[in-house]
């Protein structure tokens, strides 16, 4: 199956203070498998210099540091290090692997920059903070947010990602999925196993599964409900003992809103494509 078959043009990188090296490594594999021109964009939130300018503005210094004014001039001096540090690290990662990569620095609000930059034909990775607390906080919703408002398809990363090996798992929640599309493209150019949860009824995707298998494409198929249900749980007692890489799922509300805690409990990469579906209820 040719890798024309699938329609992205570029990897967006979402690139914040604690700069991940295993997330830039998995943005490098991915955009290599895919052949797709990589972009690594370093965020500075100017929300926290704006914080400074407050005077009764504090932080925390430990190691017997107490409470001290924010320091407007350190914050920036901090900021302009890890930008070199990011973007050191990103073109180490990316130099003889991918074909085209460039990074960029975006200052102002974190989501609304991300927002500006992605577009149709980006997959957007984003890397969730180690602590559930950072997880919590409305600046890492409002990236979330953003990224699905886009027309992007968006990756999440888990803060420790369990596997670099094995089979790419699609969800099929309807006809001419796009997940299926995306997660063949993935598997092949991985020599990896297609695992598919076909939901289905109509049987809108056995053209496409039977070309595939045509092509030569091992598919193994995981018995799911007639819908199956994307969350934490219920994922991990269908897929128990799979032991899967990553999980491309078709785009609907409930996609979005499973995608986070299904990557940081299966400590795998979650990819959600496609247009927002209608969902049950609507």
């Amino acid at each position: 199956m040719p890798m024309e078959t699938h329609s992205f043009k570029r990897l967006v990188l979402g690139l914040q203070l604690n700069a991940a090296d295993r997330t830039m490594r998995l943005a490098v594999e991915v955009a290599n498998l895919l052949q797709l021109e990589l972009l690594g964009l370093f965020l500075e939130d100017t929300s926290l210099r704006d914080l400074a300018g407050v005077p009764f503005a504090r932080e925390f210094r430990p190691l017997g540091g107490g409470w001290h004014p924010l320091d407007p001039e350190r914050l920036l001096r901090e900021f302009e290090i890890a930008a070199d540090n990011a973007e050191r690290m990103f073109v180490e990662a990316a130099k003889g692997l991918v074909a085209r990569y460039q990074f960029e620095v975006r200052r102002g609000s974190t989501a609304e920059s991300f927002a500006s930059v992605s577009r149709s034909g980006d997959i957007v990775m984003i890397a969730a903070p180690a602590s559930p607390a950072e997880r919590a906080t409305q600046q890492f919703s409002w990236l979330i947010e953003a990224a699905f408002r886009s027309a992007a398809a968006v990756m999440l990363v888990p803060p420790h990602i369990a596997r670099a090996k094995g089979p790419i798992v699609a969800i099929a929640t309807g006809a001419n999925d796009p997940s299926l599309e995306i997660a063949s493209a993935l598997a092949m150019a991985a020599k990896e196993d297609l695992v598919v949860v076909d939901a289905d009824q109509g049987g809108g995707n056995q053209l496409l599964l039977s070309k595939l298998a045509s092509a030569g494409l091992a598919i193994r198929y995981v018995a799911g409900s007639d819908k199956p249900i994307l969350d934490a749980n219920a994922f991990a007692r269908i897929f128990r003992g799979l032991e899967e890489r990553l999980v491309v799922v078709g785009r609907s509300r409930l996609a979005d809103e499973a995608a986070l805690s299904i990557a940081t409990a299966r400590r795998i990469p979650v990819l959600v494509v496609g247009k927002i579906l209608a969902t049950e209820g609507d």
